[in-house]
């Protein structure tokens, strides 16, 4: 029996999704733009505990909604202004080009459901390895967060400098 997470086709057969693993958090590509037939798309991601994802920029907005623990989340835009926490059932709506951060300083993963565009979708698919869910996660190693950084730069994302992180409280080494 399948110990991967399972959801229902368009035609209500059960289908397996790959669980990836994208610097540290896990991703599942629930929706597709090629599945939806438009630019947007539906992404599960789970932050394990002490994970961290570090001040950055995109042109994507993102629709962030918390199905498990506690999400604390960076912004500087009048709707998040600092850092703010979302608990289960809080939805997060970070319109592009705003410099954000997620962090996971609970003891529980956290799990939320993301919706997005298509582009955001193509840099998480590049970035995203294949993961086994029944194996012990580690902390991205520099191979992986040297990764992210050239990915981010062939997309045109914005990432913060280490002093720039730590001004927000964040230590990405």
């Amino acid at each position: 029996m399948s110990t991967k997470p399972q959801t229902k086709t368009q035609s209500g057969h059960t289908a397996d999704k790959q669980v990836f693993n994208a610097a540290g958090v896990l991703l599942q590509f629930l929706a597709s733009p090629g599945e939806i037939g438009d630019a947007i798309c539906l992404i599960r991601g789970t932050m394990p505990s002490g994970v961290v994802v570090p001040l950055h920029s995109h042109a994507e907005p993102e629709i962030l909604y918390v199905l498990e623990g506690s999400l604390e989340v960076f912004g500087s835009n009048r709707r998040i202004n600092g850092w703010t926490t979302a608990d289960v059932g809080d939805v997060l709506t970070i319109p592009g080009s705003v410099k954000h951060a997620l962090r996971n300083s609970s003891s529980l993963p956290v799990t939320i459901a993301l919706v997005t565009k298509s582009e955001l979708y193509k840099f998480f698919r590049k970035l995203a390895k294949p993961f086994d869910p029944n194996e012990r996660q580690t902390p991205p190693m520099p191979e992986a967060i040297q990764e992210l950084v050239a990915v981010a730069a062939e997309y045109g994302y914005w990432l913060a400098s280490a002093e720039e992180n730590a001004a927000i409280g964040l230590s990405t080494v």
